[in-house]
């Protein structure tokens, strides 16, 4: 479980590590939602460490990262209004053309993020099994929604 959880991670983390280039040149929402993802992803790092055990556990700091992951993820829908497409956005025309399936992605992190963040504030052994549960929301919405980089 741990061997899989870090390779899990170390996805996750290649699938941020090129929005640094990607917002050279983003303006007005597509460069918000770029800076969201950021946010999610450095609460992601946040976790990431604590689970591979790179730092030691912080319950409460853990908690407000998920809860970070939790409050961006209801943002997102609203980040991605019609027509922002294209480059330097890293959306998939799929974003627009299957709105309920990425809006429902959308509100599974946010539930993911959620059940992270009850785990963590009782404590529960199982927090690192919730944020499997992250990493695998957001790696479900990116493979249907977002670019890969060449």
């Amino acid at each position: 479980m741990t061997f899989r959880l870090s390779q899990l991670i170390v996805l996750f983390l290649l699938l941020f590590a090129s929005l640094a280039l990607a917002h050279e040149g983003a303006t007005d929402v597509v460069k918000e939602r770029m800076d969201l993802m950021d946010t999610q992803k450095e609460a992601m790092k946040v976790i990431g460490a604590m689970a591979k055990g790179k730092v030691p556990f912080d319950a409460t700091a853990a908690a407000k990262a998920a809860h970070e992951i939790e409050v961006t993820a209801k943002k997102i829908p609203e980040l991605f209004p019609e027509g922002t497409g294209g480059r330097p956005s890293e959306a998939k025309p799929e974003v627009w053309t299957q709105w309920d399936k990425f809006t429902k992605d959308a509100e599974a992190l946010g539930v993911a993020a959620n059940d992270l963040v009850a785990a963590l504030e009782a404590s529960t052994p199982d927090w690192k099994a919730k944020f499997k549960g992250v990493i695998d929301a957001c790696k479900t919405c990116h493979k249907t929604f977002r670019e890969e980089d060449d």
